[in-house]
């Protein structure tokens, strides 16, 4: 289970730099963008989606803050999984990939998200820390 871990946090955050930078600095040609694609585009947004993108990804490869990786990257696959699935489905296989490693790494981190599924948190006080 590991190594597929490994490889999910390796591919997974490649994927995401690789297409962030893209995003960015065309180096890898794109097809002619849906419509949709054009308002992101033209409205400077996919700027911020893909400047997520790569702080996702390279957290990812560094094997640092996998966590809040996971969690800004959350968003960011199910929009693309949509995206594709929905409006443009010409490069599905990138968004059934970006799914499954993205599921890989959540099953692995499962325990570290449960908290999410409390339906009521305890509200504690603030703990007073006396300083030495």
């Amino acid at each position: 289970m590991k190594t597929i871990v490994k490889i999910a946090h390796i591919l997974l955050g490649l994927i995401f730099v690789v297409f962030g930078l893209n995003g960015l600095y065309t180096f890898i040609p794109v097809p002619e963008y849906h419509p949709f694609m054009e308002i992101m585009v033209s409205t400077w947004f996919i700027i911020v989606v893909k400047g997520l993108e790569i702080v996702g990804g390279v957290l990812l490869l560094l094997r640092r803050y996998t966590l809040l990786a996971l969690l800004i990257l959350g968003p960011i696959v199910v929009n693309i999984l949509l995206y594709h699935l929905l409006i443009d489905p010409r490069n599905m296989v990138v968004g059934l990939l970006n799914s499954l490693l993205y599921g890989i790494l959540l099953f692995y981190y499962r325990a570290y998200f449960q908290i999410f599924l409390t339906k009521k948190p305890e509200i504690s006080s603030p703990q007073k820390h006396s300083v030495v």
